[in-house]
């Protein structure tokens, strides 16, 4: 195809505008070449030496570590931030150390105002209760309460008038002006009296309910008797035999047997046995027959039945009430006959063996 005038003259026109830019643009290309290998040349240099972190004598510092003193500062203002925050601590722990003072101040002057308190109600109540404790004293021993009249009952043995002579009561005289324990131990110096009970009337009455003690036993000491009673009191001494069982071969010491006194432990304890022995012989018929109780060996206790011309040979206490059946069997198919009653066959058999006349 052939082309015009036109479209020759346009581009001859584009052709000269290309090649200036082409021109224009070489120029600059290689100045930013030759810039980019500045730059990395100093990069290079940078991560060999770097400048920064180290000191080289004669350079003077760039402007980048200038513009990094300002830190320091900022390090310096921290701390001093640090000093402030430690001094107000200290100045908050000292104002809560002194509120702290003075709530413990106001709490002992507190507790020492409701401690007095406290001790003056104290003191008021000591000394109302005091009070009325006088008032009662005094009214208890105003003539109002006299005694008008003394009454004796359950006494048997010891008269109305000793014990109340005993007591060392009297009509006139303010029945709480003694007590209790005084007038008891009056008259249970007396040994048959084993216990008193004093009950006061408003009245003017005092009742002495006596409870008193029952001689069971004797001791048979220089020709006289002394009485016993269960608990191994010594009640009474006389010349006068009882209707009471005799106890032999007791080891109380004969200094000891006065009115008053007490069998030693040994004796109480055989007396223990003699008991059981007496009750168990109310089953059979030797319970009022029985005379005389030989407690020298407590292996070998020994009955004497005076009535019979018997003597029952226990030994100990094992099989006691067999042995009492057996004995009295015996006693009444041996009758008019003296001599002993003895036990064979671990006391499974009762054996009489009479006693041969010269």
């Amino acid at each position: 195809m052939k082309k015009s005038k036109g479209q020759t003259i346009d581009l001859l026109y584009t052709n000269k505008n290309e090649i200036n830019k082409k021109i224009k643009s070489k120029p600059k290309n290689k100045t930013n070449k030759k810039k980019n290998k500045a730059k990395k040349a100093l990069n290079d240099n940078n991560e060999r030496i770097n400048l920064d972190n180290e000191i080289i004598i004669g350079l003077t510092p760039k402007k980048e570590e200038i513009s990094k003193k300002p830190n320091i500062k900022k390090r310096k203002t921290k701390k001093t931030n640090k000093k402030n925050t430690t001094k107000s601590k200290q100045t908050k722990t000292k104002a809560k150390n002194i509120s702290t003072k003075s709530n413990v101040k106001r709490n002992d002057i507190k507790k020492k105002d409701t401690n007095k308190k406290r001790n003056l109600k104290i003191i008021k109540w000591i000394i109302i209760v005091i009070l009325l404790i006088v008032a009662v004293i005094l009214f208890l021993r105003s003539s109002i309460f006299n005694i008008r009249q003394i009454v004796v009952v359950n006494n048997s043995k010891i008269s109305s008038e000793e014990i109340i002579n005993l007591s060392k009561l009297a009509p006139g005289i303010n029945m709480f002006k003694t007590t209790n324990r005084t007038i008891r131990d009056n008259i249970t110096a007396n040994p048959y009296i084993e216990d008193v009970n004093i009950k006061r009337n408003i009245n003017g009455t005092v009742t002495l309910d006596i409870k008193e003690r029952e001689a069971t036993y004797m001791l048979n000491f220089e020709n006289t008797y002394t009485y016993i009673d269960n608990q191994g009191y010594m009640l009474e001494i006389s010349e006068n035999s009882l209707k009471l069982p005799i106890i032999i071969g007791f080891s109380t010491p004969n200094e000891e047997i006065k009115v008053g006194n007490r069998l030693n432990i040994d004796d109480l304890n055989k007396l223990n046995d003699v008991i059981k022995i007496m009750e168990l012989s109310k089953n059979s018929s030797l319970a009022n027959i029985i005379t005389e109780i030989d407690i020298a060996d407590s292996a070998d206790y020994k009955l004497k039945v005076a009535s019979e011309k018997k003597t029952i040979t226990l030994g100990d206490m094992t099989n006691i009430n067999i042995k009492l059946q057996m004995a009295s069997t015996v006693i009444n198919r041996e009758k008019g006959k003296t001599g002993e009653i003895y036990f064979q066959d671990n006391s499974k058999k009762a054996v009489f063996k009479e006693e041969v006349s010269r």
